[in-house]
């Protein structure tokens, strides 16, 4: 068959597959023609091209009316079934039906949408399930990258400077300052030596030892444990204050811990 009547042939099966879809038939043409141009092969290509799937996707890249709905149709447990490997909840896995259906069908002016890319060499069922695992893949990373710089901004440090108003977003900041102080006023007197000495006073372990009268591994664990007890501590009072989440706590928590040093050379020199 000559390559023109192939054309044209493919057209007439996928007109017959989707009698419902209004689509132009120099369109389909001229998106046929531009993924064969694109194949080493575009005879082989050709003779590779599923006329109701490519017909489908093409009348969707198209924007012809009612074809992203008898998509959906078609493929709708498809894309459902991947949605259910990422969303343990019926809502969340409606929000990633919307971005996949955004993802694939909507289109910046001057843009094609990402169904256009679909050659229709191979089931369009097998595409969009690879196109849903890769696009809730990348939205989970995304939400990951966004949890990420979340703390990564609570823990920005700017040297020297005031921990309260560097380390944590500026709504955190009062609040903060408040639950840290009143942990540190919960902790026994010998804990506050024990990291006044290790902390404000800059001295080793060794050191620590030294002052307190005690064996090197006895003032280690009771610095140690100091430092636990006012980061527990910090961490009650923050709940007890804030209405975050475990995570957005978490965050918080990683700048007590990191920057504890910083935060205690400023408290205790207060009460110095």
């Amino acid at each position: 068959m000559h390559m023109k009547e192939a054309r044209l042939a493919l057209a007439a099966a996928g007109r017959g597959a989707w009698p419902g879809l209004d689509l132009d038939d120099d369109f389909f043409l001229r998106h046929l023609e531009r993924h064969l141009a694109a194949a080493p092969d575009p005879e082989a290509a050709l003779a590779r091209v599923r006329a109701d799937d490519f017909y489908l996707a093409c009348a969707c890249a198209a924007g012809s009316p009612g074809s992203v709905e008898q998509l959906e149709r078609r493929f709708g447990g498809v894309i459902d079934a991947v949605a259910a490997r990422f969303a343990p909840s019926k809502d969340r896995r409606a929000e990633l039906r919307q971005m996949l259906r955004e993802r694939l069908f909507a289109a910046r002016p001057g843009a094609e949408p990402r169904i256009a890319s679909y050659s229709g060499r191979g089931f369009l069922e097998n595409w969009l399930r690879v196109a849903a695992v890769r696009a809730f893949v990348n939205a989970a990373e995304s939400e990951r990258r966004e949890i990420q710089a979340e703390g990564d901004a609570l823990e920005a440090v700017a040297d020297g400077r005031d921990v309260e108003l560097d380390f944590l977003k500026a709504h955190y900041r009062d609040a903060f300052r408040a639950a840290f102080s009143r942990a540190i006023a919960r902790l026994e007197p010998a804990e506050r030596l024990v990291l006044r000495l290790s902390v404000l006073d800059g001295l080793t372990c060794d050191e620590v030892a030294a002052a307190l009268g005690v064996h090197r591994a006895t003032a280690a664990r009771r610095t140690a444990q100091a430092r636990q007890r006012l980061s527990d501590a910090t961490r009650e009072e923050l709940s007890s204050a804030l209405r975050v989440g475990d995570a957005e706590l978490d965050s918080i928590l990683r700048i007590v811990e990191s920057n504890l040093d910083l935060s205690l050379s400023r408290l205790l020199a207060r009460d110095e």
